[in-house]
């Protein structure tokens, strides 16, 4: 909903205003109130203007009627009982009458003619006469009077009956009317006035009838332009004499069976309610029972530019029925279901053409529609399985760069703990060298070790006997950068020992121990004296050791060690 200050603001709207945008809702079925304001403004908030224009979008005025020859002849026939169709007929002009009823239809027709000529004798131009100077003074309070129940009708919602007056029947008939339509015509919408209508007649007439449209005019109208089949709309009123008899006809075997056929849609409303009311003004209708045949028909080049080359419009119409001597007669039933069922045949014998023009340009339209549909549905497909494919891409791409930062992270990581490893063992070859010194300038006891070490190099050295086992350990671990050492005489920090510190938070992990093969005996406690374990094995004062791993080496650090040993040899 737009802002107070909007053109199609509901608080810009009068009350009239109001009250004709909640009718021209409530006969479409719209809830898009922007769009409702706007069609009535267009419309110069002409109601029966605004409506036409929703449902017939492309067409300039109300849905055209083109009356055949049998619609004329029964709109002669009405004439006699209905003084709205004989004002319709003045209004249309003579035309041509061909003979295509029975004889009786015939003879209702002279009836007709006879009527409209003696109506047409007595419209005359008044004479002078003394009689209104002398009833003057009666005929004043008369009309004050009746002005004033006008008003009040008018202020209590009854125009209808201030208008054409009191319906005729008995008091309890005209009570139950006025309260079915006014409890139906609260909180209905225009689907419930359609089913109502259905049981209303089928609770009068019984169960047999043509197979009422279950839904509003504008979806009527919409079935019958996208099925390309024929509209049969009949209006019903029930303040008038006629619906009896119409009733009777609309369920006479043959009149069901023709219109049950799957090429019609029969919607059926009751003018008391205001979406068949705004559809009776909108048509124009003369009297009630009133029928109308409503056929595709080629547009003009203006509506044709649109879009769409066909459009509903009347080809037959029924206002009223004949002033019949007996309607509940039998012979009079069939001669009315006869006439109804003739009236929309020939209606739709002459318009066959362009009904079958416009099912040929549907099943064309239908056509390029499923095909473009397929095409689009092709390109969909297309653009799905390009979707697809992007995404495994993705995926795979994802996936491999997750495995390539794993392996770099991986990679870093064994580069970090190799640093630090080294690190640690040129920190401990430094502590070794400075001790190793001291010891040298003490002179202490020393123990002869012949060393094998894992890459199969003998190391022979000697070692102070006071040591702890743990000095093996290091020189065994420090052996791989000794070599270096000797070569270069100085490590990556320098050749100052002192210098050389080992990494923080580093505790070093030995995988292997020291093991003699005769007798054998496993030299894991590295914190024991050297000589005390030599001397309780009967090793002192020299011995063989060799380099045994706790697990098996894998083949890239066999192949690293090895080229370590090379190297360093």
């Amino acid at each position: 909903m737009s802002e107070s200050g909007d053109d199609n603001s509901l608080d810009s709207l009068t009350d009239d205003e109001r009250k004709q945008l909640h009718e021209f809702c409530e006969v479409t079925g719209t809830e898009d109130l922007g769009s409702a304001i706007s069609v009535l403004k267009a419309k110069q908030w002409n109601l029966q203007s605004a409506i036409h224009a929703f449902y017939e979008p492309n067409s300039p005025t109300p849905i055209p009627f083109e009356p055949t020859l049998a619609s004329e002849e029964y709109l002669h026939q009405s004439a006699g009982t209905s003084q709205l169709a004989e004002s319709q007929l003045r209004r249309r002009g003579p035309r041509v009458l061909t003979d295509i009823v029975d004889s009786e239809d015939a003879e209702g027709r002279l009836n007709g003619e006879q009527q409209r000529s003696t109506a047409r004798q007595v419209v005359r131009a008044p004479a002078f006469s003394w009689m209104p100077l002398l009833t003057w003074p009666f005929v004043l309070p008369w009309r004050i009077s009746m002005v004033i129940v006008q008003s009040l009708l008018s202020l209590l919602g009854l125009r209808r009956i201030a208008d054409d007056g009191v319906p005729r029947g008995s008091a309890s008939e005209q009570a139950s009317t006025l309260a079915r339509q006014s409890a139906g015509s609260r909180g209905q919408t225009a689907a419930d006035d359609a089913r109502d209508f259905r049981l209303f007649f089928e609770e009068t007439f019984g169960a047999r009838h043509p197979p009422f449209f279950a839904g509003t005019y504008a979806r009527a109208l919409e079935a019958a332009r996208r099925e390309v089949k024929h509209l049969v709309l009949v209006l019903w009123s029930t303040e008038h004499d006629d619906a009896e008899a119409m009733g009777q006809a609309l369920t006479h075997p043959e009149v069901v069976a023709y219109l049950s056929q799957p090429q019609f849609i029969v919607w059926a409303g009751n003018v008391a309610r205001s979406e068949a009311f705004q559809v009776a003004s909108t048509l124009e209708a003369a009297a009630f029972p009133f029928i109308a045949l409503a056929a595709l028909k080629p547009q003009s080049r203006l509506g044709a530019a649109t879009g769409e080359r066909f459009q509903l419009q009347l080809v037959a119409r029924i206002d009223g029925l004949p002033k019949l001597s007996n309607a509940q007669s039998a012979s009079e039933s069939d001669r009315l279901a006869r006439f109804i069922c003739r009236l929309i045949g020939d209606s739709i014998a002459l318009h066959e053409a362009e009904l079958w023009e416009a099912r040929q340009d549907q099943e064309a339209r239908e056509a390029e529609r499923r095909l473009r549909e397929q095409q689009n549905a092709a390109y969909e497909a297309s653009l799905a399985r390009d979707r697809e494919r992007e995404a495994e891409a993705r995926v795979l791409e994802e996936a491999r760069r997750i495995e390539r930062q794993k392996e770099e992270d991986r990679l870093r990581d064994v580069q970090r703990a190799r640093e630090i490893r080294e690190q640690w063992q040129w920190a401990t070859l430094a502590r070794l060298l400075l001790e190793e010194e001291q010891e040298t300038a003490a002179g202490t006891d020393m123990c002869k070790l012949n060393l094998r070490l894992e890459s199969g190099r003998r190391v022979v050295r000697a070692f102070p006997a006071g040591v702890q086992m743990q000095r093996l350990f290091d020189f065994v671990e420090t052996r791989d950068v000794a070599s270096q050492w000797e070569s270069r005489g100085e490590t990556p920090y320098g050749s100052d020992l002192h210098s050389v510190l080992p990494p923080e938070d580093y505790t070093h992990e030995y995988d292997f121990v020291l093991v003699s093969q005769f007798p054998r005996v496993v030299f894991a406690d590295r914190q024991a004296i050297l000589k005390d374990t030599l001397v309780a094995n009967g090793m002192w004062p020299a011995a063989t050791l060799i380099v045994e791993p706790l697990f098996e080496p894998d083949d890239d650090d066999d192949s690293v060690k090895d080229s370590e040993a090379k190297g360093g040899e």
